[in-house]
């Protein structure tokens, strides 16, 4: 069990890395409109690193999970605040503004809208506000799902060894 717990943190650190590393090439190379070969290369790859990830988290211990269930909340939140200021039709002031798209790029913003344009706009016939809401909205309840998921895993882990009735205090069992 020692060398699976290796691979997967060194899968999560290679995976975080190529996250990052897609965030901003997502980012600065048209923002969904101009995408090259090679991006949409990078974005399947993105993908299946974030599949693998999941399917090894069911096999992690709490600390990963933990990290994992924060990791998808944070990045639901940061959505739904992305939701809320364009919903609004307002501008941010200027530290706001940096900080979400500072954290944008920490979260699946960029992949995961890039990955649903062509589905909403191609496949659906989305077009304006419509699609961005729709793209949004998708990231959004992918995050929740993720969220639920890692949460679910982190539970169960937190839960093993214990017996079915709950942990059990000092002296639970005395009779007397």
């Amino acid at each position: 069990m020692g060398g699976f717990r290796g691979w997967s943190a060194a899968g999560a650190a290679a995976w975080a890395l190529l996250h990052v590393y897609t965030s901003v090439h997502a980012f600065w190379h048209g923002l969904y409109q101009t995408y090259t070969g090679r991006t949409w290369v990078l974005l399947g790859v993105w993908l299946l690193g974030l599949l693998a990830l999941d399917a090894g988290l069911a096999f992690g211990g709490p600390g990963p999970l933990r990290a994992a269930k924060w990791y998808w909340g944070f990045s639901a939140a940061l959505y739904g605040a992305l939701i809320l200021v364009t919903r609004q039709n307002r501008s941010l002031p200027a530290w706001p503004g940096v900080l979400l798209v500072l954290g944008s790029l920490l979260a699946p913003m960029h992949q995961l809208t890039a990955l649903s344009w062509p589905l909403l706009h191609k496949a659906a016939g989305l077009t304006g506000r419509v699609l961005s809401d729709a793209g949004f909205a998708s990231g959004l309840l992918l995050c929740l799902i993720h969220f639920v998921y890692a949460a679910g895993l982190h539970r169960r882990a937190g839960k093993k060894g214990a017996p079915p009735d709950g942990p059990v205090g000092p002296g639970a069992g005395t009779v007397g």
